[in-house]
């Protein structure tokens, strides 16, 4: 015996009316929006960067000559802190020579040389070395090794000696 169930609808009730359309409980975000913007913004509270030496007008100088010589990537770290009191993110990109007594530029960026904490050459990993995979221990010693043994599939042809056997190839011979 089964209940009849009667549809579900829903009055107006004091100033209150209902909306009119047929999902009621709708969530106001997406479950996977919801979890991606709360892990960025726990990466975001619990990031951490460490200070740099602060390095001399000099020094700072030899970086930039070697980027811009060898067309390298540079990494500058900046003396700036964001609202909480932590360092800024550091900055990537490419010295052109561009350099002012004030500010020099990187990818279209001014950087004032106060606010320069650290500045490195970026160190590249070549696509072509590869790093030797570590060794993995045998999990039979070489006595417990089975033989392998020889499996002849009864069901193969050897196209090559049909064809010549047909001699579809006049130029090859039967057993060369």
């Amino acid at each position: 015996m089964s209940k009849k169930r009667s549809r579900k609808e829903f009055k107006d009730y004091n100033l209150y009316h209902d909306r009119p359309f047929g999902l009621k409980w709708g969530t106001a975000y997406a479950m996977d929006e919801l979890v991606k913007g709360i892990r960025a913004n726990e990466q975001e509270a619990l990031k951490d960067n460490p200070p740099l030496p602060q390095m001399s007008r000099s020094a700072v100088d030899r970086v930039l000559a070697e980027s811009f010589l060898y067309h390298r990537e540079v990494v500058i770290q900046l003396n700036l802190k964001d609202r909480y009191g932590r360092l800024l993110d550091s900055f990537t990109g490419f010295f052109t020579g561009e350099a002012y007594e004030d500010y020099f530029v990187i990818d279209d960026r001014q950087f004032f040389w106060e606010e320069v904490r650290h500045i490195a050459c970026k160190a590249e990993q070549k696509w072509f070395v590869l790093e030797p995979a570590p060794l993995a221990p045998l999990a039979l010693r070489p006595e417990e090794v089975p033989a392998i043994q020889i499996v002849k599939n009864e069901y193969y042809q050897s196209f090559y000696d049909e064809a010549a056997q047909l001699s579809l190839f006049p130029h090859t011979k039967m057993g060369s």
